[in-house]
């Protein structure tokens, strides 16, 4: 039985309370809570009489647990694992809690808390204390050998800090303290009913033999359609790499990719740069959020001032650690050559350059490219794309070319269905994939992913060759 149960998204503070408590622990990891907090509740088999809510749960996903924990389960008793830091007395206020936990409590603190909390329960009427008794050595060598034997008993455990004291009889609230919350089910066991609940796209494992690719999109100037590039391109290469594509809006001060995109992010790259993110792969994969076609994204920081704390240091990390994760990802910048920018540009294998056809947009690219070939931070790949082109401009593709001073790989025509796609929420791509400009968009795509792209047997044209008179 499941006497106790963790939601949480620390991998490290899983494994802790598994050596503290063994088969009497069932876990529901935090990546579920990406569904809501019913989904969660509704993969715990068991009634279990302790719930521990945290490490790296916000206070949105705390308080809906809460709220779902003590209509399903009144009796529970409910600790939140979390940091003492300011906003804690908040929490305490709001929230039914019977105590509150540092994730670095020592093993006896831990061990202290539980008893004082399950001896509470006992006392008023809300369990048993044969609910609280171990197993014997026999059950819980045989049943559980999976359980054990999984990536969760093998991470190391934390150092401590104390717990805060639980209310003896009554809750910090002035709530009844029996307002609690539960998740469960063994994670780590390989049972069929945790396993089929787990949604099918998540993260499918990266073939060692394949590269991953990581392009950076960037222009001088803003105004260039350098984001609808890049939200193309992940919708593009989404079919070829299912769930293996990123898309991080690195434009830290005004990013809109999820405005574009019409997503409603819970977690920002402020959250995947965080020292719990660098520290835990697991909590890195909740920072991003699923696009239905086959695609995640991490969500620009939430306000200027935020973004501004992002070190570009952090921001190069990020995206070696995603290369290990997934087949693509695709970095659209913040314009001209900031920091930030030149730091995305020393971990990508390609630059995607977007201009318009306007002449001073064309004379920019070229001091920004030959800037960045003098400081060798030019990728190997290079893909040049025309923007909005337009017959009407003044200006053939040639003489842009000519201005710039390289040859355009891709020219993408202006239409006025990548303002109604973007106004809808959706990439060009799904919107409209007959549009010129969607065409043109898949040309760019052909020239990324050359390795992925089937390739279409044709039958051979003869050819007629003009022999001079």
């Amino acid at each position: 039985m499941s006497t106790y149960l963790l939601v949480s998204r620390s991998s490290e503070y899983e494994a802790r309370l598994r050596t503290l408590l063994g088969s009497r622990l069932g876990v529901v990891t935090g990546e579920f809570l990406s569904f809501g907090a019913d989904a969660v509740l509704d993969l715990v088999t068991e009634t279990p009489r302790i719930a521990l809510l945290g490490p790296v749960l916000n206070f949105e996903e705390t308080r809906e647990l809460t709220r779902g924990l003590v209509e399903r389960y009144p009796d529970i008793g409910l600790i939140v694992v979390r940091e003492q830091r300011a906003d804690l007395e908040d929490w305490v206020d709001e929230l039914s809690l019977h105590a509150v936990l540092s994730p670095v409590a020592s093993d006896d603190t831990t061990r202290d808390l539980l008893d004082r909390l399950a001896g509470w329960l006992v006392t008023h009427g809300r369990a048993e204390s044969s609910d609280f008794d171990d197993p014997e050595p026999d059950v819980v060598a045989e049943p559980e050998p999976e359980a054990e034997s999984d990536a969760e008993a093998a991470v190391a455990a934390e150092a401590p800090l104390g717990p805060l004291p639980f209310a003896d009889g009554a809750s910090r609230n002035g709530h009844e303290p029996d307002e609690a919350a539960i998740l469960a089910t063994a994670a780590a066991e390989p049972e069929p009913e945790p396993v089929p609940a787990q949604p099918e796209w998540l993260f499918p494992p990266l073939d060692p033999s394949v590269r991953s690719e990581a392009l950076a999109v960037i222009a001088p100037k803003g105004g260039q359609g350098k984001s609808t590039i890049a939200i193309n391109l992940a919708a593009g290469l989404a079919p070829y790499a299912p769930n293996s594509v990123v898309l991080v809006d690195g434009d830290l001060q005004f990013g809109d990719i999820t405005v574009a995109l019409a997503l409603e992010p819970t977690h920002t790259i402020v959250d995947a740069v965080a020292p719990e993110a660098v520290a835990d792969e697991l909590v890195l994969k909740t920072t991003f959020t699923h696009h239905p076609a086959g695609f995640f994204v991490v969500a620009s920081a939430p306000s200027p001032e935020l973004g501004d704390e992002i070190q570009p240091y952090s921001l190069g990390a990020l995206i070696d650690r995603l290369r290990g994760i997934f087949r693509y990802v695709i970095v659209d910048t913040t314009p001209g050559l900031g920091e930030h920018t030149l730091s995305v540009l020393e971990h990508v294998t390609d630059a995607v350059v977007v201009s318009n056809m306007a002449v001073a947009s064309l004379r920019a690219v070229r001091s920004e490219l030959t800037l960045l070939t003098t400081l060798g931070l030019m990728p190997v790949n290079r893909h040049m794309v025309l923007n909005f082109s337009d017959r009407m401009a003044g200006l053939t593709v040639k003489d842009a070319a000519s201005i710039i001073g390289t040859p355009i790989d891709v020219e993408v025509p202006r239409s006025s269905a990548v303002v109604l796609a973007s106004n809808r929420g959706r990439p060009l791509l799904h919107d409209d994939p007959r549009d010129h400009a969607a065409r043109a968009l898949q040309e760019l795509i052909a020239r990324v992913a050359r390795e992925d792209i089937p390739k279409r047997s044709r039958t051979p044209r003869r050819r007629r060759i003009l022999e001079p008179q």
